[in-house]
């Protein structure tokens, strides 16, 4: 069987698939999880961050600085913070939420977070989410694992990260579920 093989052998051709990543839109069934630009900014102020009061023009200026910085940091194997606006394919210039990996902790092991806003919550937007991500930071980054956590009462979080892909493995101190997502490699290639 032949295989194509791609090899990226000049510095332009590296930052073209560096670009590709810092700035690419996911989708799932229902959902686009996409980067955020100016064009985003009256959204952002309304729904960032997502459990707290609406931004002010120019505090929201300021996240979609920061998320469009951390995006230039992310890499194949390291992720400093990816922040993804949850839209649905229906109303792509709706943002219903956020979520993305943060590698603050561990660059190699990010841990997931999903954000959406109450009226998103239930029906089972949170689990494509989960999927997408995991399949991002192990196809797209090179990522091998992420990890997740949710308060104890959150029943749907938790369910939404096994349904997703993930394993609980243990408990913090207080009874809060941890879980863990482990990218298998890929062998014969």
């Amino acid at each position: 069987m032949d295989k194509e093989v791609i090899v990226l052998n000049t510095a332009e051709s590296k930052n073209q698939l560096a670009s590709c990543l810092k700035h690419a839109d996911f989708e799932t069934e229902q959902l686009l999880l996409r980067s955020v630009t100016e064009d985003d900014m009256p959204e952002v102020a309304r729904t960032w961050p997502a459990d707290h009061h609406p931004l002010s023009d120019g505090e929201a200026q300021e996240a979609i600085a920061y998320m469009r910085g951390n995006y230039e940091r992310n890499m194949k194997g390291s992720i400093f913070h990816l922040c993804l606006a949850v839209c649905g394919k229906d109303h792509p210039g709706t943002i219903m939420g956020w979520c993305g990996l943060d590698g603050t902790r561990n660059h190699a092991e990010p841990e997931i977070f999903i954000l959406l806003d109450e009226e998103y919550r239930n029906k089972g937007y949170g689990t494509q989410c989960v999927k997408e991500l995991l399949r991002v930071a192990a196809e797209e980054y090179a990522l091998s694992g992420v990890h997740g956590g949710c308060d104890k009462e959150n029943i749907a979080s938790a369910r939404a990260m096994e349904k997703g892909g993930m394993v609980q493995y243990g408990t913090e101190e207080n009874g809060d579920p941890l879980f863990r997502f482990t990218a298998k490699e890929k062998t014969g290639q």
